[in-house]
Order: structure tokens, then C-alpha cells, then sequence
């Protein structure tokens, strides 16, 4: 069975299959869009032959009253109840078509109350694997980015950028933020500067983005840095050195999280972070198979987890240390660390803690051939196991095996 480590690495590789998939640009998927399908929604509504029933019909040509264009809101919004209520119903197909058709109306009103229509509908679309209508609408917000401005947009770019997410573009959506970030740079605005580089950054890391958002997370730590704000410097460096794990980057993560090792040494009031960071570099040596460092990592780990009473984080240690040294061979020192991690457990009151480590210390007395002290773990085990009322079973048996072989 794969391990939990395994498992993880798996579903991320997976996970970001999925999104890379998802993610193809507008630009690109604008292509693949049948010109009897991109033709008619772009064109403008107005100069339909014959005009759509919602429209109004003056006699000369005109632009839309504002009391014809409220009563052109009250129809699109009667139209969207009537799409949405279909759509609940089960009856997507029929809702694709009205809601094309309000949200192409809907540019009549101005680019706000467009993006709002395509919003609602996007969230839609996204559950029914409806792509051809998401790159359709992902097309025309590029018709609608290409009209506006950093200077006097900024609001409605920011609202697009969301849309953009909606409809599974996301790297429009982090041009834009980038956009954003490097207009609130230029006029001196440093908290909208860095408000811009976190979306980003959080945008790249829920899409999957890893390598992306660590490098906006550096941007954010040499921010930090500057301003000499050790707080924010300290959260980045650990957001940046998660991301590199999930992008399996884990020198580079490493050398991040010494960075935060060297900071927390340096402030007493910190010290409790360094116990569970040091496992976790240990644990990042161990995935690139240098096993003697992260060996002195759970060392370390263990070491100032006892210190600090992280009875958790001891216990993680010791049985990650003897894994590392069960590879090895060292069957001696394994059987000396579970004796260590019977104390932490005892420490922590748990009961499943210590059958765990009774049973594993029956395991090391028999490939040490001590079948006397293996006999006694086992039956230590199950003490505990009828107490708990688990793995009473487990326990008899192994006594059973090893009284018959010495018999």
C-alpha cells in the first residue's frame, strides 16, 4: 500500500494535470471556437437583421433611451430568472442558449452590468463542463480588457480579473494582477503594491501554479525585508518554501526554511517554531534520500521538541528517525528510539501511542532475535489493546506465534 507521502505527491501530480488543462489561455482556445459560434455573439446586438424581440425598434437611429434601457434590464433579468430556473431543473442545454442571449444584450447596459452577467453564468458553466460557452465568454472579456485603461479602470480590471477565474483563465487574471501591482508601484502606493502581489500569489498556488506563486512569494519576502518587517518576512519565507515542496523543489526549500530556522533562533519568543520546522527539513532530506542529515535534523527536532514539550512533534520525530535507521539496519538503535518514544507517549497519556510503540518494539526484539523481550512487548501491547478495546486480536495472535516457535 503507497504511503501517505505517496499519496499526497500523487494526487498533486494529478491535481496539476487538471489545471494545466483547465488553464489554456483565451487566446488560444479563441481559435478553436467555430466562427458560426464566436461570429454571432460578438457582433454587435444592434446591428442584428432582424432585431432581437427584447429590443426596442425607433423609427430613426438612435442610441437606447435610459427608459428603454431599464426596461431592457427588467427583460434580461426576468430572462436570467427563467435560464437559472432551468438550469436548477436539470435542463442545462436549454438555459446555454438564454443565457448567450442575455449576456449579449446585457453589453447594451455597459461593461459592469456585462461582467456581472458573465460572472453569475461562469460559476454555471464551470460544474456542467460547458467549455465552448466559458472560451466564448473569456473571448469577449478580452474584447472588453483590450477598451480599458490601468489609469481609469482600475476598479472594473481588478473586477474582470475575478471573472477571468470564473471562466478558468487564469493567466489573464494574474496578467491583470500583475498589471495592477506594477500601476499601484508606480504611484507609490505600497500596501495596494503588496495587497496585488498576495492575490497573485494566491491565485498561481490554488491553480496549481507552484513554481509561479513562489516566485511571487520571493517578491513578497524581499518586500518584507526592506521594510524590515521581520513578522511578514517570517510568514512569506514559509509560504514560499510550501509552494516549492509542492512543486517538489525541496533543495530549494530547504533553503528557505534555514532562513526561518535562523530567524526563530535569534528571538526566544520564537523558539516553539523551531522544533516542527527542523522536522520538516527532515523531512525534506529524507524525500531527496540524503538520509544521514535528515537524521540529525529528527535529531535536532526531537531534541528541542522535548525542551519545548511538543509532545507531538517528539513522537513524529522518533518514528521517523527509526525508519530511517530501520532502512539502515540499525536494529539496535531502532529498539533503543522506541524505547524513547514510550516515555513521549506516556508523557502525552496515550494509550494508542504506547500500544503502537509496544508493538513496534515487539517487532525489533525478534529481528534482533530476543523473543523473551518481544513476548513481553506483545503482552505489554495487549494490556493495552483490551483496555481499549482494539487490536486485542492482533496481539494474541503474535503472543500465540512466538510462545508456539519457542515451545
Amino acid at each position: 500500500m503507497p504511503s501517505a507521502k505517496h499519496r499526497r505527491r500523487w494526487i498533486g501530480a494529478l491535481s496539476l494535470a487538471i489545471a494545466l488543462t483547465l488553464t489554456s489561455t483565451a487566446r488560444a482556445l479563441a481559435q478553436a471556437l467555430p466562427p458560426a459560434v464566436r461570429f454571432p455573439f460578438l457582433a454587435d446586438p444592434l446591428q442584428d437583421t432582424p432585431l432581437d424581440p427584447l429590443l426596442p425598434r425607433p423609427v430613426v437611429s438612435r442610441p437606447l433611451s435610459p427608459l428603454e434601457l431599464y426596461a431592457l434590464e427588467q427583460d434580461l433579468d426576468q430572462l436570467a430568472l427563467e435560464a437559472e430556473a432551468l438550469a436548477k431543473a436539470g435542463n442545462l442545454d436549454e438555459a446555454r442558449p438564454m443565457w448567450q442571449r442575455e449576456i449579449r444584450l446585457r453589453r447594451l447596459l455597459g461593461p459592469e452590468a456585462e461582467l456581472a452577467a458573465i460572472d453569475r453564468v461562469g460559476q454555471w458553466l464551470r460544474d456542467s463542463n460547458a467549455t465552448q460557452d466559458l472560451q466564448l465568454y473569456a473571448v469577449r472579456l478580452n474584447e472588453i480588457r483590450a477598451e480599458l485603461t490601468l489609469t481609469e479602470d482600475r476598479a472594473l480590471l481588478e473586477r474582470m480579473a475575478t471573472t477571468y477565474v470564473v471562466l478558468g483563465d487564469v493567466d489573464a487574471a494574474a496578467e491583470i494582477r500583475r498589471d495592477l501591482a506594477a500601476a499601484a508601484l508606480a504611484a507609490g502606493d505600497g500596501a495596494e503594491y503588496r495587497r496585488q502581489l498576495e492575490i497573485l500569489a494566491v491565485l498561481r498556488a490554488d491553480w496549481f501554479y507552484f513554481p509561479e506563486a513562489a516566485e511571487v512569494y520571493g517578491e513578497l519576502v524581499a518586500l518584507a525585508q526592506n521594510e524590515a518587517n521581520r513578522d511578514d518576512e517570517l510568514r512569506y519565507l514559509g509560504l514560499q518554501a510550501d509552494n516549492l515542496e509542492q512543486a517538489q523543489d525541496f533543495a530549494g526549500a530547504i533553503a528557505l526554511q534555514q532562513r526561518q530556522l535562523t530567524l526563530y533562533q535569534s528571538d526566544e519568543s520564537l523558539w516553539p517554531q523551531i522544533a516542527p520546522l527542523q522536522h520538516r527539513i527532515a523531512n525534506n532530506y529524507r524525500t531527496l534520500g540524503d538520509l544521514d542529515i535528515a537524521a540529525r535534523q529528527y535529531q535536532a527536532a526531537y531534541t528541542n521538541a522535548i525542551e519545548q514539550q511538543q509532545i507531538e512533534v517528539a513522537a513524529n520525530a522518533i518514528n521517523d528517525l527509526a525508519d530511517i535507521y530501520k532502512t539502515l539496519g540499525r536494529w539496535t538503535d531502532v529498539g533503543y528510539l522506541y524505547e524513547q518514544l514510550l516515555v513521549v507517549e506516556q508523557q502525552a497519556h496515550s494509550a494508542y501511542g504506547m500500544m503502537a510503540a509496544y508493538d513496534e518494539l515487539g517487532q525489533v526484539h525478534e529481528q534482533l532475535g530476543s523473543t523473551p523481550m518481544a513476548l513481553a512487548a506483545y503482552r505489554e501491547g495487549l494490556v493495552l489493546a483490551r483496555v481499549l478495546g482494539t487490536h486485542q486480536d492482533y496481539f494474541e495472535a503474535q503472543i500465540a506465534r512466538l510462545t508456539g516457535e519457542a515451545s
